[in-house]
């Protein structure tokens, strides 16, 4: 019985260790034909939309009687867009709506193709190529930011840019956030009322021994809530410190190019992938 009970135990740890070790080679293992070796550096990582960028290539295969047949770029765009826009005349609190987003916008495509003309470079022990590909003029960066006047277009911006009703959810939420000071110094401050006092209240403070200052019965009068309704939304964000409309809405590019290297039997080798800001 006892020699029984270490055979199961040696036949449970040589299992485990057959496992252990097809799970490694499975993670390590690369199965399919070996395609050619490239390296590449790009020019720069900037790039101007409508412009070509610059590489140099080196290739070589190891695959006896395979010869190279000719290389590729590809590479796929990506989209940026920030977005900000801010009230300045709150004063007890910041307030302004931010996002970033990043998305493909296309999937990697062939670019450019090169035929195979390149002569061995004997220090090297590989092909050397050198060349350029394209980047779409479509590509250029777009930017709206601080317009120092307010047209019926920018407020058509707002909508096409944040989104439908941004707007009024805006002012909405602006709104619910506001203290005394806010309104205060809001509605003075675009001469939306001209005596602020009718609608203040006072409390004698004995830690501050002053007054602090508020609504009657810490409510928000009608009047001031309508005063507030009737302020244009672009005054909302007109900043009195540049003269601009605090705004910002910027929509970039980047590709990420490969280049890929074939052999006369259609299996290609790739390079490092290169990322590339258009400006």
């Amino acid at each position: 019985m006892k020699t029984k009970k270490i055979f199961l135990l040696a036949m449970a740890v040589f299992s485990l260790a057959a496992c252990e070790k097809h799970d490694f080679i499975d993670d390590l293992v690369i199965t399919g034909e070996v395609g050619p070796q490239a390296y590449w550096e790009v020019g720069s990582s900037m790039a101007t939309a409508g412009t070509e960028v610059s590489f140099v290539a080196q290739y070589y295969t190891s695959v006896p009687n395979v010869q190279i047949d000719h290389s590729e770029v590809w590479y796929n765009i990506t989209e940026v867009e920030e977005k900000t826009i801010t009230c300045p005349w709150v004063t007890t609190f910041t307030y302004n709506i931010t996002s970033a987003l990043s998305q493909e916008k296309r999937v990697s495509q062939m670019i450019k193709s090169y035929p195979h003309q390149a002569e061995i470079n004997d220090s090297l022990h590989a092909y050397v190529l050198e060349d350029v590909f394209p980047i779409s003029g479509t590509l250029a960066p777009f930017l709206w930011q601080k317009p120092q006047q307010w047209t019926e277009t920018d407020s058509l911006n707002v909508e096409t840019y944040f989104g439908k009703g941004f707007q009024q959810h805006f002012v909405d939420s602006l709104y619910n956030k506001m203290q005394y000071a806010d309104f205060k110094n809001m509605l003075i401050g675009l001469s939306k009322c001209e005596s602020f006092a009718d609608y203040t209240d006072s409390t004698f403070n004995e830690n501050s021994n002053g007054y602090i200052y508020h609504f009657p019965d810490s409510v928000i009068p009608q009047a001031v809530t309508d005063m507030y309704y009737s302020i244009p939304f672009s005054d909302l964000i007109f900043n009195t410190a540049d003269g601009a409309y605090d705004v910002l809405y910027k929509r970039s590019y980047q590709v990420r190019a490969q280049l890929r290297v074939y052999d006369d039997r259609g299996v290609y080798g790739t390079t490092q992938p290169k990322d590339i800001e258009i400006n």
